[in-house]
């Protein structure tokens, strides 16, 4: 990847500076919405399956947060990610 490491201080520092940028993005809210999302996806997958109807509520929840969110992205409440 390019790093010149010889030492394994050198790798630690690496590895300690690596996790250091990405806990802004690992402890946001914003992964853990995701996170969420997906097990209200799963589940309501499940719940369809299972042929129980509250798996409108699951869809409708990870559906109406997916809005929320492409709503906030249009207005410039949120960033993109990414990009």
């Amino acid at each position: 990847m390019g790093h010149n490491i010889k030492t394994v201080q050198e790798a630690a520092a690496l590895l300690r500076r690596i996790w250091r940028q990405a806990a802004v993005f690992l402890l946001s809210i914003e992964l853990l919405l995701l996170v969420l999302v997906a097990f209200l996806t799963v589940g309501g997958v499940w719940l369809a399956a299972m042929g129980d109807l509250r798996c409108l509520l699951a869809f409708g929840a990870a559906s109406g947060y997916l809005a929320l969110r492409a709503a906030l992205h249009v207005k410039r409440v949120l960033a993109w990610p990414f990009i």
